[in-house]
């Protein structure tokens, strides 16, 4: 997920803000743009390239872009498979998706303070509050199902901040993807407050990694006021049966955020119950 200026059709509720989310190293250095070659095979897939970098993640070399990060051999896959026709904004879950029941052990990094602990615990709660055959508990130390880290990441050309990177989707074993990484500067800083989309960002990031896509994955530019379709990926873009057939704002999973908390909506309930 990532913060960028809105469409005026969002209303008040909604900051105009340009810091940009994914998910990163551990450092706030400037960084080099990326090859031009590689530049244009992501915008023939959809992506905003603006804030694009090369960076390593999780032991892998590749390429940050939006709130994914993709090798090279990952964006030669998703080119022939994107599919620019479906321009409805649904909900999608990944091919992978994590084994059931479950309970996933997350551990919420010791550095951060107690008001994102809250917000951890918060988004926790919005899980298990429906009932679903996953729910989440709390771990007490790192190396649990997904770990959620406290960084400083990279400063993404053109000067977007990056707020959070999730390592992926579900692999083929049926487990969540491990770890998240949550920009410190923003939600662990020594001054200043805590954003208001804590809670919902932390559960965005949880989200990907049990499955779920964005919610405007095949037009980014409903909740971003740019982009286009985001392409397979080479996980899976699958349409979740009963959720909203056209936009729906406020959506958790929604690629772009304003900073305001969103609870899961209606459709986002759906979709939970419909894949767990």
């Amino acid at each position: 997920m990532k913060k960028s200026r809105l469409l005026p059709m969002f209303g008040a509720a909604l900051l105009t803000a340009s810091l940009f989310v994914s998910c990163d190293s551990d450092s706030t250095e400037e960084i080099q743009s990326i090859d031009p070659l590689v530049k244009a095979k992501l915008e023939t897939l959809g992506f905003d390239t603006e804030t694009a970098f090369e960076d390593t993640f999780d032991g892998k070399q590749g390429i940050a872009v939006e709130d994914v990060f993709l090798t090279e051999k990952q964006i030669e896959q998703m080119l022939p498979t994107v599919d620019f026709g479906n321009e409805n904004n649904k909900h999608y879950r990944t091919t992978n998706i994590v084994s059931t029941p479950r309970v996933v052990n997350v551990y919420m990094d010791s550095k951060f303070n107690s008001t994102m602990q809250a917000a951890f615990d918060d988004a926790l709660n919005r899980y298990n509050s429906l009932g679903l055959d996953i729910s989440f508990q709390r771990a007490n130390s790192a190396g649990a199902d997904i770990d959620i880290l406290s960084q400083k990441l990279k400063r993404a050309p053109g000067g977007g901040i990056i707020l959070g990177r999730s390592a992926g989707f579900p692999d083929a074993n049926g487990d969540p993807a491990t770890p998240i990484v949550l920009n410190s500067d923003i939600y662990n800083p020594r001054r200043g407050g805590i954003p208001a989309d804590a809670a919902t960002v932390v559960a965005h990031e949880i989200g990907h990694a049990i499955g779920f896509r964005h919610t405007d994955y095949a037009d980014r530019s409903f909740s971003c006021g740019r982009g286009g379709d985001e392409g397979d990926g080479g996980v899976g873009a699958i349409y979740i049966p009963g959720t909203p057939e056209g936009p729906e704002n406020g959506s958790w999973m929604l690629a772009c955020s304003g900073g305001t908390d969103r609870p899961f909506t209606s459709g986002d309930r759906t979709a939970l119950q419909a894949v767990y």
